[in-house]
């Protein structure tokens, strides 16, 4: 466990000691099996943490808990349903009962909409754990009535997947923190989209008079926004490493040493106001900006 992590039990703790619960909790990060774990955690020591819980919860036998999940691509309505008629009994072994919805942006618009009734108005002593790696998707109306707790996924739960990938690509994801089901998911593209990432980073760092020609081959290999916010990620690490190259700091590699002198001559006012503009590329994008706009504003803005 990171010392990260242990800082998110630690507040976990603290929730349930100062008798502080909310509601609804949304854990969020990049790894759906650490989130997974948190949330048993979590849901162990709101119901009473014994060896008689412990068991019951990990089997998914116990009367108070309810762990709703699918294989399917979609979580729909009638599960929801389902959970939400466990959820209006009243506890029977604990002072709460607690259920936890698994990557919370599979939930069909019919089925999110009925979660949200049933936040809206809850019963008693009842306590949702949301876990999501892709919380864009998801109504604003239900994060803001969840209290959001970031946990970054553990190396083994984020890299343990991607058996496909080599050396240097595993090190991308695990340094950027990236959605690995999201990396499984792309497959071979993911390759092609981190080396298309890094070529034009070197020239939009280097100030290649074509960079701008570079966007259209680039966004061919995406197939939708989550595909574009990834490769925004893929830049903001090449750039920030070329940041920590300038300022002679060795704790931040992604790519390892693959940016080779890019950095060298470069201002860090310059690529400051470069990362700063990738921010603003993310902000436009979550404002559905199309994405050819996005880009071409990010390398024009940072010229200054």
């Amino acid at each position: 466990m990171t010392a990260e992590n242990y800082t998110v039990e630690y507040q976990l703790d603290k929730i349930i000691e100062n008798d502080r619960l909310s509601h609804t909790y949304m854990f969020e990060g990049d790894a759906i099996e650490t989130l997974k774990r948190y949330s048993e955690y979590f849901a162990l020591n709101i119901l009473g943490d014994t060896a008689r819980n412990a068991r019951l919860i990990s089997e998914g036998n116990h009367p108070d808990y309810f762990y709703l999940a699918t294989a399917e691509t979609a979580i729909k309505k009638e599960a929801v349903e389902d959970l939400v008629r466990r959820m209006n009994r009243k506890p029977t072994e604990s002072d709460y009962k607690v259920y936890v919805i698994e990557a919370f942006e599979k939930l069909t618009p019919q089925a999110e909409n009925s979660v949200l009734k049933f936040l809206e108005d809850p019963p008693a002593r009842t306590v949702a754990i949301l876990l999501t790696i892709d919380k864009s998707s998801i109504l604003p109306t239900i994060h803001s009535r969840a209290q959001h707790i970031h946990i970054r996924g553990e190396r083994a739960d984020r890299i343990g997947m991607l058996e496909d990938l080599n050396e240097a690509e595993l090190q991308t994801v695990d340094v950027l923190a990236l959605n690995a089901e999201h990396v499984k998911e792309l497959g071979e593209v993911f390759s092609r989209l981190r080396q298309t990432a890094m070529d034009f980073s070197r020239k939009w760092i280097g100030g290649h008079p074509l960079v701008l020609i570079e966007i259209k081959s680039m966004l061919d290999i995406c197939q939708n926004r989550k595909d574009h916010a990834l490769l925004l990620q893929l830049i903001d690490g090449f750039v920030r490493q070329c940041m920590h190259e300038v300022l002679e700091l060795e704790d931040f590699r992604p790519y390892g040493n693959k940016t080779g002198n890019t950095g060298v001559g470069q201002r860090v006012e310059r690529l400051a106001r470069m990362l700063e503009e990738i921010q603003t590329a993310n902000r436009m994008l979550s404002s559905n900006v199309h994405p050819m706009l996005v880009f071409e504003s990010m390398v024009i803005c940072s010229k200054g």
